[in-house]
């Protein structure tokens, strides 16, 4: 009877075993899948931003033909005061409308920065210090921190 009582509590002991055994594996399959949904929530996260981020950019590029005219249009002299206040009405709608989409121009006072202008033209100018950009032929744009074009600048010395 002693042999039989030792003999169930063996048994118990190691289905206790077993069963905690079983019950870490199944812990540790649940850890690894949380940690495995985190990722792919991270991953597509970041996948669905930079799809985003490059269909505006591919937007942009497209547009910027007529946003360069559209620019111009705006510059160009007016005696037609009405027409003159629509066309810059538009063109602070057409700003809005950018800032809203993460477009940005990018900078072009200052300093020459071959990461961000592309240089088209050269000029010797002793007023103006080294390196500097003098006057910008095309804005550039960049849409949250990816350039889309770059500015083309006049650079002197």
């Amino acid at each position: 009877m002693a042999d039989e009582k030792i003999e169930e509590v063996t048994e118990e002991v190691a289905e206790t075993e077993n069963f905690e055994q079983q019950l870490k594996e199944a812990n540790d399959k649940y850890i690894y899948l949380a940690a495995e949904y985190d990722n792919y929530r991270k991953r597509t996260a970041k996948e669905k931003e930079t799809m985003y981020s490059s269909g505006v950019a591919d937007t942009l590029e497209a547009l910027l033909t007529f946003i360069d005219d559209f620019e111009r249009a705006v510059a160009a002299p007016c005696t037609d005061e009405a027409y003159k206040k629509g066309i810059d009405m538009v063109s602070a709608k057409l700003a809005d409308f950018m800032a809203k989409q993460g477009i940005e121009e990018i900078d072009t006072s200052g300093e020459f920065d071959p990461e961000v202008h592309n240089a088209v033209l050269h000029e010797e100018d002793e007023s103006l210090p080294e390196n500097s950009i003098s006057a910008v032929l095309a804005k550039g744009y960049k849409v949250r921190g990816k350039v889309v074009r770059c500015a083309m600048v006049k650079v002197a010395n």
